[in-house]
């Protein structure tokens, strides 16, 4: 391979450079690989291979590598062997790769099938440090021993129970210290006999040892994950839906951020410089409304302050469709009436919050204002929905509510959103559909360290649309929205009404270009300072007064799999 190829995706497994004592990200090279493989085969299932691989690099990489295998499968005997050694050596480092696996087990026929086995595993990477000879901090070593019993792995109910070590060791000097060693047993259980019901359970107990702190990051810590999953479809698909729970502790990392400056339109955030001071703060960056506005993204920067946490995760998805219930074109009357409904209500709802045991299994125990949470992010959608699948008409009702709270380094940061939506469509004819969607509800923030940062809006707003389509060359939209918000008392009170026209059109020319555009006039009532946090999400971005918007996109497509886009953005 030329040093000048450059791939768009992954050519090589991901623990190629690994095996190779190679860097996660390598710089372009070129590359050669000689391989040579042979193997040996019975008839009572007996196989032997060995391959041989020779691999150079054109900054001066060389390496050597061997593989041998063995395995068996006979009389409910199934081994698996394998030993890799690799040698390797560059301008500045050498060193050696070995990674022997043995894997044998054995199925009982007189015990239902039952599977017995053990695993072994490890894997030893030196590399050696040519100017002073002592091991690159690249270099580790970790063995695992695996004891396991499985059921019958061809039945659709089956269970396993798997005890396992592993023991780290990490470079010090010329040689590798081991550190600490973690005592592991996983239960696992899939019931999916039944095809109206299906049950998934994992749960995994974790004890860490630390032999020597001077070499390990860890602290000696008993850890518990559990992961439940049921999954139903009752009276012909009249109730479909899934349930996914999950518990377990670990630590949790305190998070910072920083806006690094991109390109304009490549990043997601704006700084609005509201004491114009020239410079930039955390309690100044915004989700950018515009895409030109958009030259900031958001970085994780880690820390070394650590917290034990518990979490939990809660996730479900419920539908009702009574369509399948009553069927055929002789129903009438309330079945009838029944039939058009469809109700779905879905949750993801996932808490980490400090530990004060081994497990915690209430995902709803804390609210939002309790210290002793760290995160919570909650999504609940509930929605009704008559005539869904009618192309004449059809109503829709949901309710949206999303809450979040994050631990940062300058304190608790809580967001709040509630949103009744009502949705009308009407299809007056092929060529003409109306709809109107209104909405009422809450959108907050809170932050204590920035108090410039604290609002609560009640939102209303209305948005009817009429669209014109002639078949698949033309289609033309208008709409007008009105909006209200209003910030509570206590965070300022700030009041917005908006008055939005919009203009918009598509023009398909002959099969391969389009051209669309969009015009907005939106006039905006806001009697207070225009330069804070809030006024940038009451006026959407926009100023008080009148706001002029459009956007022309031209799409041709040159070639099967090549097509050109120029798009135009403008506001005043």
């Amino acid at each position: 391979m030329q040093q000048k190829f450059r791939p768009l995706e992954r050519i090589r497994n991901v623990e190629f450079t690994r095996e190779w004592g190679l860097p996660i990200v390598t710089e372009a090279a070129t590359e050669n690989i000689l391989r040579f493989s042979t193997l040996l085969k019975n008839k009572k299932g007996h196989s032997a291979s060995y391959q041989a691989i020779n691999y150079n690099r054109s900054d001066n990489y060389k390496g050597f590598q061997n593989i041998l295998q063995h395995n068996l499968n006979n009389a409910g005997w199934t081994v698996a062997n394998r030993l890799a050694i690799t040698n390797f050596d560059n301008a500045f480092q050498k060193g050696t790769f070995i990674r022997p696996i043995v894997d044998i087990s054995k199925k009982f026929d007189q015990l239902k099938a039952v599977r017995l086995g053990f695993k072994y595993a490890l894997e030893r990477n030196q590399v050696t440090e040519k100017r002073n000879d002592s091991l690159s901090h690249t270099s580790f070593s970790f063995d695992t021993y695996q004891v396991y019993l499985r059921t019958d792995e061809s039945k659709r109910n089956r269970h396993s129970i798997t005890f396992f070590t592993r023991t780290d060791h990490y470079p010090t000097g010329k040689d590798l210290t081991r550190g600490d060693k973690s005592y592991n047993i996983n239960l696992t259980s899939e019931l999916l006999k039944s095809t109206k019901h299906q049950l998934l359970l994992n749960a995994t107990y974790r004890q860490l040892k630390v032999f020597d702190k001077t070499v390990s990051r860890q602290n000696e810590d008993r850890t518990a994950l559990g992961r439940a999953e049921y999954l139903m479809n009752e009276w012909k698909g009249f109730v479909t839906g899934n349930v996914l729970y999950e518990l377990g502790t670990g630590q949790e990392q305190r998070k910072d951020f920083a806006y690094i400056e991109v390109p304009a339109g490549q990043g997601q955030y704006v700084w609005n410089d509201y004491d114009s001071n020239g410079v930039q703060q955390l309690n100044e960056f915004e989700i950018a409304q515009f895409q030109d506005q958009a030259k900031f993204v958001r970085i994780f920067i880690p820390t070394n302050q650590f917290i034990k946490a518990a979490y939990t995760t809660l996730n479900y998805n419920f539908a009702l469709n009574p369509s399948v219930l009553f069927t055929g074109e002789t129903i009438s009357g309330l079945a009838k009436f029944i039939n058009r409904f469809q109700v779905q209500s879905s949750m993801q709802k996932s808490k980490k919050s400090l530990s004060k045991g081994l497990i915690e299994f209430n995902p709803f125990k804390y609210g939002l204002n309790d210290t002793a949470l760290i995160t919570m992010n909650t999504s609940l959608l509930n929605s009704i929905s008559f005539n869904r699948y009618s192309s004449v008409w059809g109503i829709d009702i949901s309710n949206l509510r999303n809450n979040g709270k994050s631990l940062l380094t300058y304190g608790y940061e809580s967001r709040l959103m509630n949103d009744w939506i009502l949705k009308l469509r009407w299809t007056i004819s092929p060529s003409f559909t109306f709809d109107v969607t209104g909405k009422k509800g809450k959108n907050a923030l809170y932050t204590p360290n920035f108090e410039n940062r604290n609002y609560e809006l009640d939102v209303s707003n209305v948005e009817p649309r009429l669209v014109f389509v002639n078949r698949t060359v033309f289609r033309l939209q208008t709409g007008y929205r009105f909006d209200v918000k209003k910030n509570k008392d206590v965070y300022g009170g700030e009041q917005s009404i908006s008055n939005a026209l919009q203009l918009e059109t598509k023009y398909n020319v002959l099969q391969n270009s389009s051209i669309n555009g969009r015009f907005t006039y939106n006039h905006i009532e806001y009697n207070h300072t225009a330069n804070t946090t809030v006024s940038y999400i009451m006026l959407d971005g926009l100023l008080p007064g009148k706001n002029f918007l459009w956007n022309v996109d031209l799409t041709r497509r040159i070639m099967t799999n090549v097509e050109l886009s120029l798009q135009y953005d403008g506001r005043k």
